[in-house]
């Protein structure tokens, strides 16, 4: 029996987090670029115009060129791009939820998210979805995103707490089904999720096959798929993080019984020998890249030697030096620093001021609170938790070299001690928490605004996290060496 077939192309990629520059190989050629990536679109939908381009979210932050600008000069390049459509990821409101609805006016391609809506009526703030022509096929896109947004735009004050985010299974379905009804049934359905790859299985397995959805093309777990994960029949995508991938999906979709007959996929890094450059985008980069250049190419500070960040549940060498700075900087017993906070995943041992903001590229204020012991210890097991320390679902914090952590996941067993002295319930600690993670502390320390202010201490003790810790790099010269034992996970 013979089949109505069209064929049609996805290109796909997701948290690039403002690398946009890219970065030299070991053989000293160009990877990773945003110039790069628009070159592969160009070269793709050239050679077959039935092509379209879609990011998962977080474009923004990551780089000076995206963070010192506020994402403008990030639009500016992605509107240089034939972008078909895009969803907003967590990073895309860390500028303010108004400032995105403007930038999504700014955009040239829609920006879409279904489930993030004003709480009292369940409006959406940015477009839920998109339908697009090609191919002679009607593809329908849904924008979905993760339910941590919550915890940010707690930081918001009034305007955070009119915002919330729904089930994304109850927004697909709401979707759906008035797209059937206005417009008719799509030919191929597409989720683009700002969940994370887990997230993503579990709400492919919760989907109701009537729903029609046969790809989810996701983001926020950084997670690199060589191949598709296929759930409930659905095809899971995802390209990593930093411009180094590219996805392309090859589609042959029967367009009477409105399935995917046929399929192919390929993760295409960006690089010299499989991406072109397109030069106006180029041109673009380049001319903010001068601007970052000139205003950011001062040294800071040099180190021992480069130093590692890699890991969300880990100590590491750059968490360390930047804990114990602020430490010494504030005057505090404890510091707590938030692995998610650092984005780096190394720094070189010469560090200009380009480096460092873009390695901690906030300036929010840091709390001062007074802590029992008791709290302390209470803060420090919620944080060794499985979820922190296995999964990376939530914050770990970088602490204080004078507090020592001895933890024996088995048992759940927790050993504090002070300056080589054990931790006493009564004792009392002068503790330093960053603005973003005092204001959610009962997520990330199991312990209430509330409970740590009660022994009256809570103050703040900078306006400016950034300067602080510059301040005191600068000061302080060949900082930095391998991990110490400050936290044992036995």
């Amino acid at each position: 029996m013979s089949k109505n077939l069209k064929d049609i192309t996805i290109l796909h990629t997701n948290d690039i987090h403002g690398k946009f520059a890219g970065e030299t190989d070991e053989n000293g050629k160009l990877c990773h670029s945003l110039t790069q990536l628009a070159g592969y679109v160009k070269k793709r939908k050239t050679e077959n115009p039935d092509t379209v381009f879609c990011i998962a979210g977080d474009v923004f932050q990551g780089s000076l060129l995206d963070s010192d600008f506020q994402g403008m000069s990030t639009l500016d390049m992605l509107n240089l791009i034939d972008i078909d459509v895009m969803a907003i990821g967590n990073h895309e409101l860390d500028y303010g939820i108004s400032h995105m609805m403007f930038a999504a006016r700014y955009a040239d391609f829609p920006i879409l998210n279904a489930n993030f809506r004003i709480r009292k009526n369940e409006r959406t703030l940015f477009k839920p979805y998109n339908r697009i022509s090609v191919g002679g096929l009607n593809v329908l896109f849904i924008g979905l995103i993760t339910e941590d947004i919550a915890n940010q735009t707690n930081a918001e004050g009034l305007l955070g707490t009119y915002v919330t985010v729904l089930d994304p299974v109850d927004e697909v379905r709401r979707v759906v089904e008035y797209v059937r009804e206005k417009h008719g049934d799509p030919d191929l359905t597409v989720l683009m999720t700002h969940i994370g790859y887990e997230e993503d299985i579990e709400l492919a397995k919760r989907l109701d096959p009537s729903l029609g959805v046969k790809i989810i093309i996701g983001a926020h777990s950084h997670t690199l798929l060589e191949k598709p994960g296929i759930v409930n029949d659905i095809l899971i995508l995802q390209a990593g993080t930093g411009n180094t991938h590219i996805g392309d999906l090859r589609l042959s979709i029967d367009t009477d019984l409105k399935e995917i007959s046929d399929w192919s996929y390929s993760l295409v890094p960006v690089d010299e020998e499989h991406c072109p450059q397109d030069k106006y985008v180029k041109a673009m980069v380049n001319s903010y890249q001068m601007d970052i250049d000139e205003r950011y190419g001062t040294v800071i500070t040099r180190f021992k030697r480069d130093l590692d960040n890699y890991g969300r549940g880990n100590t590491t060498e750059l968490g360390q030096v930047f804990v114990d700075a602020f430490t010494d900087a504030l005057d505090v017993d404890v510091m707590m620093i938030a692995s998610p906070s650092i984005r780096c995943y190394k720094m070189d041992m010469t560090v200009t001021l380009q480096d460092l903001r873009e390695a901690y590229p906030y300036d929010g204020k840091i709390y001062k609170v007074k802590v029992s012991g008791k709290q302390l210890r209470n803060m420090i097991s919620h944080m060794l938790r499985d979820e922190v320390l296995d999964d990376w679902e939530d914050a770990f914090f970088h602490t204080s070299r004078a507090l020592h952590i001895e933890y024996t996941k088995s048992t759940g067993e927790l050993e504090l001690s002070f300056k080589g002295q054990p931790v006493a319930n009564d004792q009392l600690f002068d503790v330093g928490i960053q603005e973003f993670y005092y204001i959610n502390s009962e997520d990330v320390f199991g312990q209430t605004n509330d409970e740590l202010a009660k022994a009256g201490g809570l103050r703040t003790i900078s306006e400016d996290a950034f300067g602080v810790l510059k301040e005191y790099l600068q000061e302080h010269k060949g900082m930095g060496g391998r991990v110490d034992k400050r936290i044992i996970i036995i």
